[in-house]
């Protein structure tokens, strides 16, 4: 019985042993793959922040470029209103001169 007990105990423990290294299997293997897809995740979080970056790069340029050419459509306007002004000096000087000449030819009659 002594030795009965004793094999029983052996393969028991043999048993545990197997158990706990088929575990230790598992457990490892459960790793990797939690490690796989972390660095997956980290990779794709990577790839989805690049391209985060440059759509706000992209986004940046257009703006400047919006910017750029509202700007000069504005400093075109300014400089046609300048000549339209100079213009408009220009032509009431000219009918003031004469209106001045008709006023002084029609008091020297």
């Amino acid at each position: 019985m002594k030795n009965f007990l004793l094999g029983a105990s052996l393969f028991g423990n043999a048993a545990l042993a197997y158990l706990l290294l088929k575990d230790s299997d598992q457990v490892a293997d459960l790793k990797l793959k939690a490690n796989d897809a972390v660095e997956s995740g980290k990779s794709k979080g990577q790839e989805f922040i690049a391209l985060g970056k440059q759509r706000a790069n992209d986004l940046t340029e257009a703006g400047k470029d919006k910017a750029n050419r509202a700007k000069n459509k504005l400093n075109l306007a300014k400089g046609e209103a300048a000549v339209k002004k100079d213009e408009a000096t220009h032509s009431l000087d000219e009918q003031l001169a004469q209106l001045k000449e008709r006023a002084d030819a029609h008091l020297a009659k």
